[in-house]
């Protein structure tokens, strides 16, 4: 729908609500409305800081699933989870899962066969752009450890890379839940630093992947999968450079140096396996930043 803007005084603009949304919401003269600037668009709403309640999960004794259940609710804005199990030991794996994925939560009731979480904190809308910040440059990070690690080929340092994932894994769980909450700041383009952020996250697991591999193969490591592994490095940092400062030119020639690399892969070794399946998760980022940039 469409309203007309309308001049009182010198300088003040209004405009009308439509009558259905603000009987809907029990809109009152003098009530106050939490108004947002969201890029070139403004959220009006009766309150803004949106609160998705509770969320109830009966996990029986689907461990695995149970888990992801738990991050799942958390990314779709839930304040409150309530998990009910079956085996009272799964309680150790809920704290795990609490101190190293949900940021802002904690532990506020639990006995034999459930326990609540919450969040205590409510510091969404200030703490977003930090963390998906924070998110690329721990992701750098791990691309560089994992080299590090494979040129040194030592075993335990390939097996602790997984700190590193743990803690880009909370970074990403934190910054999905606000978008879903709240939405990004260019509202329209939410779906897609949805999707971004998703991607990061996915591309962390693909360094840990070849990692863990590596850990117990230390024998596939060869000149040419390290050097490939550098080029794979190299291009995410480049990426990360064309997100902070745009340029077409830059993103064309990485969409080329991507295909270049593609061809070097052997897909008929392990180790290129998962060089491959890293490349593949660039490649993903590379049209998402040109479409945020449209």
């Amino acid at each position: 729908m469409k309203r007309k803007i309308i001049l009182h005084g010198p300088s003040t603009l209004t405009i009308s609500l439509p009558s259905i949304w603000a009987r809907n919401q029990n809109i009152k003269k003098g009530d106050e409305l939490e108004v947002e600037e969201l890029g070139h668009d403004l959220m009006i709403s009766k309150n803004l800081d949106t609160s998705y309640g509770k969320k109830e999960i009966y996990i029986g004794n689907l461990r695995r699933i149970g888990k992801s259940s738990i991050t799942s609710a958390y990314r779709l804005g839930f304040d409150e989870i309530i998990i009910h199990f079956k085996d009272p030991a799964f309680i150790k794996e809920i704290r795990e899962i609490v101190k190293e994925e949900l940021i802002g939560f904690d532990i506020i009731l639990e006995d034999k066969n459930s326990c609540t979480i919450k969040d205590l904190t409510g510091n969404e809308k200030n703490e977003y752009n930090h963390a998906f910040k924070r998110l690329w440059y721990l992701l750098i990070d791990l691309s560089n450890e994992s080299l590090n690690a494979i040129k040194s080929k030592d075993a335990l340092k390939l097996k602790d890379i997984s700190k590193l994932d743990k803690s880009i894994n909370k970074l990403s769980n934190y910054c999905l839940r606000v978008l879903i909450k709240r939405g990004h700041s260019d509202f329209k383009k939410t779906p897609k630093y949805y999707y971004l952020v998703k991607s990061l996250e996915e591309t962390a697991d693909k360094y840990k992947d070849i990692c863990n591999f590596l850990s117990l193969n230390l024998d596939r490591i060869s000149l040419s999968l390290i050097e490939n592994l550098r080029l794979l490095n190299k291009q995410l940092s480049e990426l990360h450079a064309i997100y902070n400062k745009y340029d077409d030119a830059q993103l064309e020639l990485l969409f080329l140096e991507s295909k270049e690399l593609s061809n070097k892969i052997n897909l008929s070794k392990k180790g290129d396996q998962h060089l491959s399946a890293i490349l593949i998760g660039l490649r993903n980022i590379l049209p998402l930043i040109l479409e945020l940039n449209s």
